[in-house]
């Protein structure tokens, strides 16, 4: 009986024993729940309070300072690629825009403009083959992007490849858009114009584009083409544009970087 009663003890001990320990399974399970969720929250609400930051403005190196913080707890945060591959351009770290940029289109596979700034950073490493490669895909994406068959052209015509630079030229004046960007689809097509002999035309475009963007284009064409024929063809045009400046007091809108 002795024996009965105390194996019985041992019994219900070990049973309430067992009950503790699934009850303390249970409350480290839950704490861990409890634990793991507010911090994957967290973690996405930082990576968007970094982006954040580098948004609202401030210094160029601080803006990057965010989207890297944002970039460190999001890898695929794909806007803060875009935000931060920008601003390495206007810095002119090329290579850094490439990369940026490339994992951008990874991201964003279906997104032009990821595309365009590829184009744009070969295209000022001179490597003009890959640089038309990137336009021509960002073209087939969107066949209304002006600016990608401007500077596609561009990259053309530094390839020497005029007869092309002409064709996207024309087709970024057809598709209008940014002045500026016009702007310079008409001065590449008149420098493929005087490469091919073709000075009456060339004198038209070169025009145009002083028209759309007076101090740009003109420091452009003055730095790549000083010939005496060549500006005797904009001379007329380039003194009225400085008559306008001095006398009226003409301000030009500054390029707006976040284009």
């Amino acid at each position: 009986m002795f024996r009965f009663q105390n194996s019985k003890k041992i019994w219900i001990k070990s049973d309430a024993m067992n009950k503790k320990t699934k009850l303390i399974k249970i409350t480290l399970i839950i704490s861990l729940v409890f634990f793991w969720l507010p911090q994957t929250s967290l973690y996405g609400m930082d990576a968007m309070a970094y982006f954040k930051l580098g948004s609202e403005g401030g210094l160029t190196y601080k803006k990057i300072e965010y989207y890297s913080k944002a970039l460190d707890l999001n890898p695929r945060f794909a806007m803060a690629y875009a935000k931060r591959g920008m601003l390495y351009y206007f810095q002119e770290k090329y290579d850094k825009v490439i990369y940026d940029f490339y994992r951008y289109s990874q991201l964003e596979p279906n997104e032009a403009e990821a595309f365009r700034m590829l184009g744009m950073a070969y295209l000022k490493k001179d490597n003009y083959e890959t640089a038309i490669e990137n336009f021509d895909h960002a073209i087939k994406m969107d066949p209304k992007l002006a600016d990608a068959y401007s500077y596609q052209a561009e990259a053309y015509r530094l390839a020497g490849k005029y007869d092309e630079a002409i064709r996207d030229s024309t087709r970024a004046i057809k598709l209008w858009g940014d002045p500026r960007v016009i702007a310079d689809a008409y001065n590449t097509r008149a420098k493929a114009y005087l490469e091919l002999g073709e000075d009456r035309l060339a004198g038209a475009d070169f025009k145009k584009s002083i028209e759309l963007d007076p101090r740009k284009v003109f420091l452009r064409y003055v730095s790549g083409y000083a010939s005496l024929e060549a500006m005797r063809v904009m001379g007329l045009v380039v003194l009225i544009g400085i008559a306008f400046i001095f006398i009226f007091g003409l301000k030009f809108r500054p390029p707006n970087k976040e284009e």
